[in-house]
């Protein structure tokens, strides 16, 4: 039977709870504000969706395939405070003790691991809800994949992509080969903003196409249109790298089964357990059980 499952994006909810959290600490002193607000969001996903199929997706390094490709890939990124570093382990484990399947793969991103769930999920004949505030992952929408940035409270499907970022979810990738994004470090083509872009992208079909027809892009009806010609030129070799950077891997290393992602409920004593010696007794609460 269809189901829809929730993938979350760890990392994403990781960091925004460290930063919109005030300073915690467990009875031993550790710090345990982004293990706390963690818990406090993927208890109100629990409440408010009842997922059937669910899983949460973590990075598991700062190296990645795509630093191989272009060492200055994330360079720009300070280091996580050092407040934060005792708390990753501790949010994987609170969300094992939810019971809420996890994974990570050395060498890949949550994004990926996230894609390539999605993937076997749509083949199976489930839909899937990502649970992100991440731009990057709107490549991923279709008709059976939408977006659920849960600290909004803000649904993305298909109709609702053109509007947040100008180009179609098909695009997504090509919109960020070509502008760069600046959170990630990704170069794009230089000189070349959002509105040029879309521009481009309303022309034509992909980023290879505006390549194979680049002496076109001097007579369309978008300003400084010769200037930019140039531009794509001079950036070739940067937006197609671009390209391969923002491209999410969907064979990513995963030995998540369907059945792995059936949400029961947690262990009561497990999570009680850990809540007890972690001063997480409000995220234990309103934990469904087995």
């Amino acid at each position: 039977m269809p189901r829809t499952a929730y993938l979350i994006d760890g990392m994403a909810y990781v960091f925004r709870s460290f930063f919109a959290m005030r300073s915690m600490a467990a009875p031993d002193g550790t710090p345990i504000n982004a293990v706390f607000g963690l818990g406090m969001t993927l208890q109100r996903l629990l409440r408010e969706q009842k997922p059937e199929l669910l899983a949460c997706c973590f990075d598991s390094g700062a190296k990645t395939f795509r630093n191989d490709m272009y060492p200055d890939y994330k360079a720009n990124r300070a280091a996580p405070p050092e407040e934060l570093i005792p708390q990753f382990d501790l949010c994987r484990e609170l969300v094992a003790r939810m019971g809420i399947a996890t994974v990570a793969a050395p060498g890949y991103e949550a994004d990926d691991l996230i894609a390539t769930l999605t993937g076997r999920l749509l083949a199976e004949g489930h839909s899937v809800t990502i649970v992100t505030g991440d731009k990057d992952l709107a490549q991923l929408i279709e008709p059976r994949v939408n977006i659920y940035d849960l600290a909004k409270d803000d649904w993305w499907d298909e109709a609702r992509v053109p509007m947040k970022m100008g180009v179609p979810a098909a695009q997504v990738a090509d919109l960020l080969a070509l502008t760069g994004d600046a959170a990630d470090n990704i170069p794009g083509v230089r000189g070349v903003g959002p509105k040029a872009a879309t521009a481009l992208l309303a022309a034509f079909d992909n980023l290879e196409a505006v390549y194979a027809q680049l002496d076109r892009v001097a007579h369309l009806p978008i300003r400084g249109a010769k200037g930019l010609r140039q531009k794509l030129e001079n950036g070739r070799e940067s937006a197609l790298l671009s390209r391969r950077l923002v491209e999410l891997d969907c064979q990513a290393p995963c030995d998540l089964a369907l059945e792995d992602l059936r949400y029961l409920g947690a262990e009561s004593d497990s999570l009680e357990e850990f809540a007890a010696t972690w001063g997480l007794g409000r995220v234990a609460d309103r934990v469904p059980r087995r």
